[in-house]
């Protein structure tokens, strides 16, 4: 499932392949109209038909691409969901499977964005106003591109009941971190996902923040490619510390001559992985 690295990787890969050239024609799945609401796929088309990518930003899980055509600036708000990803093959080569948009460029070569499962999103935004749309106006800053401030982390854990890997979750907090990296940086960082977050000290707060950002580097340098692939896809390799690592040793225990095995439990309806003899 696409997190804030994966989502870095498309926009550096749609950055290299696509900026500076003009879209010439746009196709789609006549199954997949829901991936363009809240318009329609026809709508979708001539809003970019005719456009020249600008430039590629990222926030969170979100790509903000601004385009021109005319002189005029048009926006697309791409979310990947859980299955989505773009990938840019030849104009003559074959779509790949699950492509539910492609935007055929000027010089050869075919974006198309691939989605599975149907829960991605493409949406034109008029005016490339990003900061109009409230699901993009309601994200905190991007960790990445800002950094995480320990104290701001703190102080929001502080204010929480709520367990602090559910926490880790909200995206006015912390766009970009999902299950994966929520259960990822409690590892890290030693702490029990299952603690109330305001039970956690300042030093806590600061080693998650530090923890969530390592996280994310290491994923970054293990997947940054052409070609996204999830760690959920058959035959994909595991680079995670702990997650979907149920029952097998604490790589953290292990190394001390101990053996404890990564537990599994559910938090907020999605799993979480952790060691209970290292994480406090």
């Amino acid at each position: 499932m696409p997190e804030l690295p994966e989502v870095e990787i498309a926009a550096r890969n749609l950055r290299r392949w696509a900026e500076g050239r003009r879209v010439e024609e746009v196709g789609w799945d006549p199954r997949a109209r829901r991936i363009f609401r809240p318009a329609t796929p026809a709508a979708f088309a001539r809003a970019l038909e005719g456009a020249r990518f600008a430039g590629i930003r990222r926030i969170g899980k979100h790509l903000l691409v601004a385009l021109e055509r005319g002189g005029a600036p048009v926006g697309l708000l791409a979310h990947l969901g859980m299955t989505g990803k773009w990938v840019l093959r030849g104009a003559e080569e074959p779509a790949p499977r699950h492509a539910r948009a492609w935007l055929r460029l000027d010089g050869g070569g075919v974006l198309h964005f691939q989605d599975s499962r149907l829960f991605g999103r493409l949406r034109t935004v008029p005016g490339a106003r990003f900061e109009d749309v409230p699901e993009v106006a309601a994200l905190g800053p991007d960790p990445l591109e800002h950094g995480i401030d320990p104290a701001a982390l703190a102080g929001a854990l502080a204010k929480s009941r709520l367990p602090v890997k559910v926490k880790l979750l909200d995206q006015r907090l912390l766009p970009g971190v999902g299950n994966i990296h929520a259960s990822e940086a409690c590892f890290r960082a030693r702490v029990d996902p299952r603690r109330p977050s305001r039970a956690l000290s300042r030093a806590e707060a600061k080693a998650l923040a530090a923890a969530i950002l390592a996280s994310f580097r290491m994923t970054l340098d293990a997947e940054d490619g052409p070609e996204i692939t999830y760690v959920e896809e058959p035959g994909a390799e595991n680079p995670f510390l702990v997650y979907a690592r149920e029952g097998e040793p604490c790589p953290r225990c292990r190394k001390g001559g101990r053996t404890s095995p990564i537990a599994r439990v559910v938090q907020a309806q999605r799993s979480t992985f952790f060691c209970p003899r290292c994480q406090r």
